[in-house]
């Protein structure tokens, strides 16, 4: 989601339920990642980390991180914390 537009996490639940819908075919876990994206916007940002982080909990996510795609930072980070999950659900 966008962390300068509070309108993005808010279609969450939609995301979360077209995700179930397309993967209720498989019987593992799916490991889910919270990306917030746009951190190098910082100053503009409407959604704060917390507020997130709490969602994520709620929604049983895996983890939260929120990263640049401009700079570039925490984008290796989302593809080592996915690949850690999904590790651990295969043992």
């Amino acid at each position: 989601f966008d962390l300068t537009r509070y309108s993005s996490i808010r279609n969450l639940s939609d995301w979360i339920e077209v995700f179930n819908k397309g993967s209720k075919n498989y019987d593992n876990k799916i490991p889910l990642i919270m990306v917030g994206g746009k951190l190098d916007l910082d100053n503009k940002r409407s959604v704060e980390t917390e507020h997130a982080i709490e969602l994520a909990e709620r929604n049983n996510f895996n983890d939260y991180i929120e990263c640049s795609s401009k700079t570039g930072e925490n984008v290796e980070e989302i593809f080592k914390r996915i690949t850690k999950v999904m590790l651990e659900n295969a043992n």
